[in-house]
């Protein structure tokens, strides 16, 4: 990759800067001259003769001016032709970027796929900024956000990798489905239900939160005390134990029931699980434990 992009550019742009500096030298004085002779001008009969000379430095200076126009006129040349250079830039960056990403997440055992600027590994989206150079995250297909970080390819496989590490409670199937149910009753009573009953899932979200706090929050419910739980979370652990063997712990099966259109409109009436590893997916407004009849 070439890093001495245009030594011509170089050169007209240190030419630029020198007569654009000893211009912003003579509008200076002018400045400070004009000041003076504000002064001076309090009295004139006075100051006829200091005035005077002032003045005359002043038409001199200004005479130095006349050529601004053409000097802008370099200006706004120079600034097109070394715009062009940086888009160059970019687009070999841009290039290259899809090319290392892919190496890097490879060597994580995680795959690439998609085109510019939303790319996929996974369960993850990775939106591409190349004016501001960062990546944005999300889980799913622009479900949740996850994070930003630099567009650098290393970052970003960085990144993914640690958000897969992290995400869902990280317990056994069994033991979330354990805190699921008893998430499900809570949820049941605050909604007047009764045994079976489909209950919002983000209900079962909030009451899930609170149920996988570690005994120094429940003891000091403060800020600091609270371990995050979410949604992301929820929806990869829902992914993680609905098709297991599992699911059917304590003779009742979970099941989603999928969002109406009416309840897509509104973050807080559904949630998105994933189907399978590569982010298909499907939305659910509800959740429930139905008894399992042999």
């Amino acid at each position: 990759m070439r890093t001495n992009y245009a030594s011509d550019s170089q050169l007209e742009m240190t030419r630029l800067r020198q007569q654009l500096a000893e211009m912003r030298k003579r509008v200076n004085r002018v400045i400070n001259l004009m000041k003076r002779l504000s002064d001076l001008d309090q009295n004139r009969a006075v100051n006829l003769f200091k005035i005077k000379g002032a003045l005359r430095q002043i038409m001199q200076d200004a005479e130095g001016l006349d050529g601004l126009a053409e000097r802008l006129k370099d200006l706004r040349g120079w600034l097109a032709v070394y715009q062009e250079e940086l888009e160059g830039v970019q687009q070999e960056l841009q290039n290259r970027f899809g090319t290392e990403l892919e190496k890097e997440l490879r060597r994580r055992g995680l795959s690439l796929a998609g085109r510019y600027p939303e790319l996929k590994s996974g369960l993850f989206t990775i939106e591409l900024d190349f004016d501001k150079w960062q990546a944005i995250l999300w889980y799913g297909p622009k479900q949740e956000r996850l994070m930003q970080c630099a567009l650098s390819p290393s970052e970003v496989a960085k990144a993914i990798d640690n958000l897969r590490r992290r995400l869902g409670s990280q317990l056994s199937e069994k033991e979330f489905l354990q805190r699921l149910q008893s998430a499900y009753q809570r949820a049941l009573i605050s909604t007047g239900g009764k045994e079976g009953d489909r209950v919002p899932i983000i209900k079962v979200l909030s009451e899930l939160a609170y149920l996988l706090q570690e005994p120094r929050f429940y003891q000091d419910p403060r800020r600091e005390h609270y371990k995050g739980y979410s949604r992301a979370d929820f929806s990869y652990d829902l992914f993680r134990v609905r098709h297991s063997e599992t699911s059917g712990l304590f003779h009742r099966k979970l099941r989603l029931v999928v969002a109406t259109r009416a309840l897509t409109r509104r973050r807080q009436d559904f949630l998105w699980v994933p189907d399978d590893e590569t982010g298909k997916g499907t939305v659910y407004s509800h959740l429930q434990f139905e008894e399992v009849t042999s």
